[in-house]
């Protein structure tokens, strides 16, 4: 799959490479540098109508969020069968007036990741000539291949990365303090725009975070703690690994890129799509419920340590306190049972009415 991405992708390359350097007359190395820049914002600009999608189904479905509680609440407790069609139709309409397609949100991500890796392998290829076909690389020519991979960024071959051996940094006429001066800044600048990304990605998720889901949370706390380590993984990556100059430059154009785009999409949808006082009370209702639990959660905490505490004073007391606080949590655990229990079986009910009422519909329709 990642080869054949390769081919267009080399394309538009080859495109911007000929328009600058044979119409324009660009020098051939200026030329392949634009050209990388330019095939970035080519490719990134050809997908961005599929990231405005993603944008778009994430907002609807906080827009919705409210409507759909309130729909919950009034009929999703009922097994009686004309409820459960009221629910239904009360979904589908709500979800026609705001053109809401579930499925819209997955099918960008699945059209913009292959492109995303042909674009990084093509770029891995021409870099690095110990890896992909030495003749030809997508509808790049072998004299093309060859004029890319001499190509120089102030002075620094393109090819050219920090954990080279000596005898490889002679080969491409460099050294190792040329190319750390230049691939260090840009690997900074690679650094802060990833983490720009990120930190902006989770600003605007927390605006309209589902607090009420506890996955949904989960997620969030965790792409936190991911944020150093993809510094991290970085940082490991440009210093010891095979990092050409070429993919750092594709690295931070693509980020500065993507850091762009998040902003300017973030603003156009709040602009286009404004919450209204019921959807900020429903996130803070629901965060609120959230932090209240949480609070809760740590007063039983800290009432069993107090508990545990106080009986060491009086050591006899020990096991009775054991007992009491094995209770408390075997009554939390039985409750939250009992929950799940309730749910699962209205949705048992639930789903059994609607077997029914579908098998007499379609004997009805037999026998007529």
């Amino acid at each position: 799959m990642m080869e054949i991405l390769v081919y267009p992708v080399s394309a538009v390359l080859q495109f911007w490479h000929w328009l600058l350097a044979d119409v324009f007359g660009a020098p051939v190395s200026g030329a392949w540098i634009a050209s990388i820049i330019l095939l970035v914002i080519t490719v990134r600009g050809a997908i961005a109508p599929f990231s405005w999608k993603t944008y778009k189904v994430g907002r609807t479905s906080y827009m919705m969020r409210p409507h759909m509680k309130a729909i919950a609440d009034r009929y999703g407790s009922s097994t009686a069968l004309e409820d459960i069609e009221a629910e239904r139709e009360a979904i589908k309409k709500l979800r026609s007036e705001h053109g809401y397609n579930p499925l819209a949100g997955c099918v960008p991500a699945m059209i913009q990741l292959p492109f995303f890796f042909g674009l990084y392998r093509l770029l891995y290829w021409l870099a690095v000539p110990d890896v992909g076909d030495a003749h030809r690389i997508g509808l790049l020519t072998p004299d093309e291949i060859e004029s890319f991979r001499n190509t120089t960024l102030f002075d620094v071959p393109l090819p050219a990365y920090v954990s080279m051996t000596p005898e490889q940094f002679a080969s491409l006429g460099t050294t190792v303090d040329a190319v750390r001066s230049l691939a260090i800044p840009m690997l900074i600048a690679a650094i802060c725009f990833t983490s720009i990304n990120l930190l902006l990605s989770q600003i605007r998720n927390r605006t309209t975070l589902e607090w009420e889901n506890a996955f949904t949370r989960g997620s969030y706390r965790f792409l936190y703690w991911m944020i150093p380590f993809i510094a991290l993984s970085l940082t490991t990556a440009g210093l010891l690994g095979l990092v050409p100059i070429a993919l750092l430059l594709y690295w931070v154009v693509n980020n500065f890129w993507t850091a762009s785009q998040t902003v300017l999409l973030w603003a156009l949808l709040v602009k286009r799509f404004p919450s209204e006082e019921i959807h900020r009370n429903h996130v803070r209702e629901a965060r609120e419920a959230y932090v209240e639990k949480k609070r809760e959660k740590r007063e039983r905490k800290r009432a069993w340590r107090r508990k545990k505490a106080g009986a060491l004073v009086r050591p006899t007391t020990i096991p009775a306190v054991r007992r009491d606080i094995r209770a408390e949590k075997s009554a939390l655990a039985e409750a939250k049972r009992d929950e799940k229990r309730a749910k699962k079986a209205i949705e048992k009910e639930r789903s059994k009415v609607q077997r029914e009422a579908k098998s007499n519909s379609q004997q009805e329709e037999s026998q007529a």
